[in-house]
């Protein structure tokens, strides 16, 4: 049971959280009390790696970006693969004084994609931040996609906060 349960909620490539297991977990967070946070994460021209180097390399890409977030954020942090080449984390237990540990965090991780070691070709995360102060409320999703777009209009490779646009 528990290894079906582990095959449902798991992405099969990158071993992290699917959308499935994702959406359960905004749901759950909808009642919290907690305050959360919402980071939105997309591979830039990821299509572009798929193209130039050949799917395997798409999904070698894909694998490094899930070990990445695994490895800088919290063990109690929920780190998901929610679409092609879309991530997301839920950081919960968190608030607004802590932008400059995720900006940190997000710098980390595009320096090291920008170094293009081990075979992978250089590439960069387009990342949107957005709080709330208590649970998962309707808005969150739409505020980090709101900063995502942001980043991206503005050249890509970065981080930018909702509440700062």
């Amino acid at each position: 049971e528990s290894m079906l349960r582990e095959k449902a909620e798991r992405d099969a490539l990158t071993g992290i959280l699917n959308r499935g297991a994702f959406d359960q977990i905004r749901s759950q967070l909808k009642a919290s009390p907690a305050a959360v946070c919402l980071l939105l994460i997309d591979v830039d021209v990821f299509k572009n790696i798929n193209d130039t180097y050949g799917h395997e390399m798409g999904d070698r890409a894909l694998k490094k970006v899930a070990e990445l977030l695994v490895k800088s954020f919290r063990s109690t942090d929920f780190q998901a693969r929610i679409g092609g080449d879309e991530f997301a984390v839920i950081m919960t237990e968190i608030n607004r004084s802590s932008k400059e540990i995720i900006t940190q965090k997000a710098k980390q991780i595009n320096e090291i994609l920008q170094e293009g070691k081990n075979g992978l070709p250089k590439f960069s995360l387009s990342i949107g931040v957005a709080f709330s102060k208590q649970g998962f409320d309707d808005g969150l999703y739409k505020r980090a996609d709101q900063a995502l777009y942001h980043v991206k209009e503005a050249g890509r490779c970065g981080c930018a906060f909702y509440e700062d646009l």
